[in-house]
């Protein structure tokens, strides 16, 4: 994720210039643009370079040679009618006849050369410069999103944006790839049909030419509507990415709270919501296609009406003209009805064009990108805060800050003190320029920093937050991140590593950097994956100070580290404040005692300020802080030694050789590593995977049963166009010409009439089809993601913005290949059968010529495309999934995106991606669509065959003219329907793909679930004890490194046990193994002395625990919403915890204050994972959330890590009391370690052991590696 990259930069081209600088125009409210009408599909062209639009021409151009050549069969075609006509009634001799169809099968077989090369071009050109130009569009999204200010994406209306890149992109791609070729092939046919059909007879033509203007009608009519529903939908989908993708970033949270069901719920009114919409289209899916097919056949049939009058009155030359020109109307309709297939395509390209730009003509209020502002050389740090006012977008009648007025001066360390949601935090976002202040300035050096380049702004200035945020990548490149808008941002890899390891040296990282596998360049999965929150905190504080920043801002910078590490880390971050302008923000005081002015902030104002020893002797508010958090049983120490004591030396020894497990062990682990890769699954062919997606909606059993029917009915058409045909050769010679004329043009208007219900019923019922299944798979899917293991998630394949792009992916791929697409193919397919078997059984000889000949190229070469593309459209897909993470990454972090100023790197390394899916989709490409164009021309080498074999058979006197008739016509239907399946072969293709991962997925089963067997089996007599037997356990994608090294420890009820120790000794791996999100690898742990945790329905295991994390995770929705989130519902009833229950858990939280002064009370919006609040109120709430399900057990891992230390006292007071009932087990993962002072046990863990156990005055008489911390952390004792 950094720019660092640089060889992996210079192997992949560049972003367009074009592309530099986005539009600026449209409106900036967010009600307005979607209203705006930016020029959807058309407006997609301008994002071709010069050598995409030429190539985008020379593919328009073999469009349209490939549609008059399709259109010059036709001519043929009547020529050889009347080539026949004359020889059967006597008019050419035997020889001459056969010179004749000599001559017209070579022009068979030219058009069909002239086929294969033009439509090679074309659909190679099409597909290959809509990967380019969505590539461009996508980029241009992807940097409208992250030019955004943060006030922005407070709102929410964004859905996600990875999702719409990714989805957006396809649906557009959908439209303008070869689908457009076959559009601009079908114009051209049209067009060339009619002149052809003029310069034969333009009497005849005229009269049947009506056919055009009503064809337009239905086409427009239904484009207009369809554009409606669809721009409707499509926001919902957006709205359901983006509460997937917060959902997905709070998977621990939704197991450890069951709240899989409530989840599901909630997503599902997002998909009834959009079935709704959906339902609309059935009548008129029904109407357009059965109107289409009704004017093509009611046009035939006034054309065969019209003809034969005509050429009964002499009013044309000769039979042969009358065919041309009824062939080549009959063709030009019909390469309308090829359009209308498609024009659901391009309508749905179209509104997904739109919702993107929608976006990418917002005028952002801060942007990044741009260049303007000024750029000082040198600057001292000087920082003034006048009169500020500020009130965050999303409650902008709350005043967070109220004219507050602060001088920072430069080179010293200035601390933000206060309650949790004072404003601290809101400092921060000020001087970072995430937001303007409503009213006053903020001044760095006496220049108001509206006025700086922001870029230069934001590199000046390095952040470490409260909550870190790590990216996909190697360590290496997390920390060189802060390396971006430096002079080393283009340094080589050796002096960048030089750097890292110097930063990660600063903030004792390198440590357990180097004891990891792959060092620095150990992979990491987004947000820091199985790092633990200490280990990641390290990092990103390496990553703020590689740059050496001239402003330091510090936002609970330490909170998650361990007190030895803590120490040592704040040395190294006072060693990097000095003569460096530094504000921290801190609950921790001993972290900011030393710093040269205190500020304390109370409600959006300072109520004191001073150095330490000045607010402790002013005995004030600050005073009262620094005595609730005195560790008074220590002695405090002047100095911290940089190393650990003896005791803990001798258990480094002692845990050293444990680091590795046993080969036997690491085999068997090994052997379940794969179990979720779905690279290793075997794919099941096309046809089982339709019977798999029919066989897994029995409910809409009879739609399936209506559509077959339909089918079948429908494929019927051409076997009886056929026969009628046949029949009409005879008519000709008829004495009653007109009269058997007229019954034929009257069968040609009843097949109307049957065609518009036959095509009505498929329009509907395919509908209900496709969107049945499109919500299945939706549902399915997310709901099999939400079943599995932590594992799942922990690979890289699967992270938050790969499998919300799959997701939504897969499920579009479902609708395309279930709808009316595949019931075009199950009716081609029909007609082939139907044509080849008439062709057979009325001239054998010629039949089986035809069928055998021709049907195996057009299969095989249908086959080979289908297997090309499936292999290409997974590869692109990887890659395509690797970019909606990069996106997804971006867009979640934006605030540590925009602080480190790394815009143009995502960008670079998102680009980098699509350009790697497009370069190596360009020869598999290349091969596919030569198969692609062989089933598009085969049939004309058919053709040319079957005319001349046939002319020769009649020649013989072998066949009759009427067996020529039907035997040709049913290898010409049978030729052009084989071609027409496989014109679908990409729908195909990815929607098995689909389907074999939808598929998948529900058959993964996790290896932690409620089962037949454990079903009952919850605690039996609530939760007397836990007891952890010799607990050893290794995470599954490493499990070559064990992370706890022979665990045994017994908590009995009514115990508060507390566990400290180091960042990334297997504290939290100890809470995730009691909330199963893990089993151990060996060893087992025990509950009541007789139940095996891993024999327990774990459901009924977690209902009987809480946990509050040490970064609380809420979820979209309210804030009663999340905290009723700790009490299990029926979702069915929607019954909910009165509000009376809520407040009693918000006071213990103490966090009721805070909800009771907001407008709008519980029904305050949290934001996308809680961005709306602060750390310390998301803290609250997750406590109050975890206290209102009034738990056997409760699990804190730092749970108070983001509270103020007024809030920190109440809960702890509440927690506590709760312990001292007698009925409840709290266990507590702390560093901060006033807070667990009062524990019955504090067990202290190195190296995955516990190497001192006892309560809090035992330990400090112990003089261990415990009373090390406590003297770490011990305050001022003169207060």
């Amino acid at each position: 994720m950094t720019a660092t990259s640089e060889k992996q930069k210079q192997d992949r081209p560049p972003a367009p210039a074009s592309l530099i600088e986005p539009s600026t125009s449209g409106s900036q409210d967010a009600v307005e643009m979607k209203n705006a009408n930016p020029g959807g599909l058309m407006r997609v062209f301008t994002y071709g370079r010069p050598i995409d639009l030429l190539l985008e021409g020379v593919a328009l151009l073999a469009s349209i040679g490939a549609g008059v050549a399709l259109a010059l069969v036709n001519l043929v075609m009547g020529r050889f009618i009347a080539v026949f006509t004359n020889y059967t009634t006597g008019s050419s001799t035997k020889e001459q006849f056969m010179d004749d169809v000599g001559r017209f099968c070579l022009y068979f077989v030219c058009i069909g050369i002239a086929r294969l090369a033009l439509t090679y071009i074309y659909s190679t050109l099409f597909t290959y410069v809509a990967f380019n130009m969505i590539r461009n569009v996508r980029h241009s999204y992807l940097r409208a999103a992250l030019s955004q200010e943060v006030g922005y994406f407070d709102l929410g209306v964004s859905g996600s944006i990875s999702v719409q890149a990714t989805s957006n992109g396809k649906l557009i791609h959908s439209g303008i790839a070869e689908k457009l070729g076959i559009f601009f092939q079908a114009i051209a046919t049209f067009v060339a049909g009619f002149v052809i059909a003029f310069v034969a007879d333009w009497k005849l033509t005229l009269i049947i030419s009506c056919i055009v203007p009503s064809l337009l009608i239905i086409l427009g009519g239904s484009s207009i509507f369809q554009s409606k529903v669809e721009t409707r939908i499509l926001p919902i989908y957006a709205q359901a990415g983006a509460y997937v993708e917060s959902v997905l970033g709070s998977i621990r949270t939704l197991h450890a709270f069951s709240l899989r069901p409530r989840v599901m719920h909630k997503y599902s009114t997002y998909l009834d919501n959009a079935r709704k919409l959906g339902d609309k289209n059935n009548p008129l899916y029904g109407v357009m296609f059965a109107s289409q097919y009704f004017i093509f056949y009611g046009g035939m049939a006034l054309a065969f009406w019209q003809g034969i009058g005509m050429i009964a009155r002499d009013e044309v030359d000769d039979v042969g003209t009358v065919f041309t020109v009824l062939f080549s109307v009959i063709v030009a309709s019909t390469s309308l009805n090829v359009i209308a297939p498609h024009m659901v395509t391009f309508n749905r390209a179209a509104t997904a064009a739109s919702e993107l730009f929608t976006l990418i003509d917002r005028s952002s209020q801060i942007d990044p990108f741009e260049e303007s502002g000024h750029k000082p050389d040198e600057i001292s740090g000087a920082i003034e805060l006048q009169g500020i006012h500020f009130s965050y977008p999303t409650r902008p009648t709350v005043h967070v800050l109220q004219d507050f007025t602060l001088h920072i001066p430069p080179g010293k360390v200035t601390a933000l003190v206060g309650t949790s949601g004072c404003g601290k935090s809101t400092i921060i976002g000020l001087l970072e320029r995430w937001y303007n202040p409503v009213e006053g300035s903020i001044k760095l050096d006496g220049q108001n920093i509206q006025d700086l380049n922001l870029r230069w702004l934001r590199t000046a200035i390095r952040l470490v937050q409260q909550e870190p945020v790590l990216f996909s990548g190697t360590i290496f490149e997390n920390i060189a991140n802060g390396l971006v808008g430096t002079p080393w941002e283009s340094a080589s890899y050796e002096e960048q590593l030089k750097r890292v390891r110097h930063a990660a040296q600063l903030a004792f990282a390198d440590e357990f950097v180097t004891n990891l596998p792959g060092g620095y360049d150990t992979y990491i999965v987004g947000r820091g994956g199985l790092l633990s929150g200490g280990q990641k905190q390290r990092i990103a504080i390496a990553r703020s100070i590689i740059s050496e920043p001239k402003i330091l801002l510090l936002d609970e910078a330490t909170s998650a580290l361990d007190p030895h590490a803590e120490g040592i880390v704040q040395r190294a971050l006072d060693s990097a404040s000095r003569d460096r302008t530094t504000i921290v923000i801190a609950h921790k005081l001993t972290t900011i005692r030393d710093a040269d002015n205190i500020v304390v902030m109370s409600k959006g104002k300072i109520v004191e300020q001073g150095r330490h020893d000045e607010l402790v002797a002013m005995n004030g508010s600050y005073a009262k802080l620094v005595k609730a958090q005195d560790l008074s049983s220590v002695e405090k120490k002047d100095k911290i030694d940089d190393t650990s004591n003896d005791d803990a030396s001798e258990a480094a020894k002692t845990t050293q050789t444990l680091e590795r497990c046993e080969s036997a062990e690491t085999s068997q682990l090994a052997s379940l590593k794969n179990r979720e890769d779905f690279g290793l699954h075997k794919q099941t062919a096309l046809p089982h995977t339709i019977l798999k997606l029919i066989r897994a909606t029995p409910d809409i059993a009879v739609w399936y049963f209506l559509a077959l029917l339909a089918c079948v009915v429908g494929a019927g058409v051409y076997p009886g166009q056929t026969l009628l045909l046949g029949s009409l050769m005879d008519v000709f010679s008829a004495p009653d010409m007109v009269a058997r004329g007229n019954f034929i043009s009257l069968m040609y208007f009843i097949m109307a009439l049957g065609c518009f219900v036959v095509y009505f019923t498929l329009g509907w019922t395919t509908n209900v089809i496709a969107q049945t299944l499109y919500q299945k798979v939706r549902k399915d899917m997310i709901g099999a993601v939400l079943k599995q293991d932590l594992r799942f998630f922990d690979r890289e394949e699967n992270s938050i913005g790969a499998l919300t792009s799959r997701l939504d992916s897969h499920s579009q791929a479902v609708l395309e290949l279930m709808g009316f697409n595949i019931a075009l193919a199950v009716i081609a397919f029909v007609n082939v059968v139907s044509s080849s078997v008439i062709a057979i059984v009325i001239s054998w000889r010629l039949g089986l010529v035809g069928v055998f000949a021709g049907m195996p190229p057009i299969l095989l070469s249908g086959y080979a495309r289908i297997r090309i593309e499936a292999k290409m459209d997974a590869d692109v897909d990887r890659n395509f999934s690797r970019s909606a993470s990069i996106a997804s990454e971006a867009a979640n972090a934006i605030r540590t995106v925009s602080s480190l100023a790394i815009e143009r790197s995502f960008l670079q390394l998102y680009t980098n991606e699509l350009d790697s899916a497009i370069s190596s989709s360009v020869k598999p490409l290349s091969h596919m669509m030569l198969w692609f164009s062989l089933t598009q021309s085969i049939e004309y080498f058919i053709l040319g065959l079957g005319f001349w074999w046939g002319a020769r058979l009649v020649s013989n006197g072998e066949i009759t003219f009427y067996q020529f008739i039907i035997s040709f016509m049913g290898l010409y239907f049978s030729g052009t329907a084989a071609a027409q399946i496989f014109s679908f072969s990409s729908s195909f293709t990815k929607g098995n793909s689909a389907g074999n991962y939808y598929f998948w997925l529900l058959g993964l089963e996790p290896m932690i679930q409620e089962t037949e067997e454990n079903a009952k089996n919850g605690p039996t007599h609530d939760y007397k004890s836990i007891a952890f037997h010799d607990v050893k356990f290794s995470y599954p994608l490493a499990p070559e490194n064990r992370v706890l090294n022979g665990v045994s420890l017994t908590i009995n009820r009514g115990e508060f046990v507390a566990l400290v120790g180091s960042s990334g000794c297997g504290k939290s791996t100890m809470i995730s193994l009691l909330e199963r999100f893990y089993d151990p690898t060996r060893g087992k742990i025990v509950i009541n002395d007789d139940s095996a945790l891993t024999d327990m329905n774990p459901r009924l295991h977690r209902r009987s625990l809480a946990l509050v994390q040490q970064e609380p995770k809420l979820l979209p929705g309210t804030i009663r919403d999340n905290i009723s989130m700790g009490i299990e519902i029926n979702t069915e009833d929607g019954a909910v915890p009165g509000d009376d229950v809520i407040e009693a858990a918000c006071r213990a939280a103490n966090v009721w204050d805070f909800v009771s002064s907001l407008p709008e009370g519980l029904s305050t919006l949290c934001g996308n994972s809680g961005d709306q609040l602060s750390g310390g109120q998301k803290q609250r709430i997750a406590i109050a959330r975890a206290l209102i399900r009034n738990p056997a057990v409760i699990l804190l891992d730092e749970a108070t890590s983001a509270l103020d230390t007024e809030s920190e006292k109440v809960v702890q007071k509440a927690l506590i009391k709760s312990a001292a009932t007698g009925d409840r087990i709290i266990i507590a993962v702390a560093h901060r370690l006033s807070t667990i002072r009062d524990a019955d046990r504090i067990c202290v863990f190195y190296g995955g052991r516990i190497v001192e156990s006892g309560t809090h005055d035992e330990l400090i008489e112990i003089g261990g590696i415990y009373k090390k911390m406590c003297e770490a952390q011990s305050l001022d004792r003169s207060v």
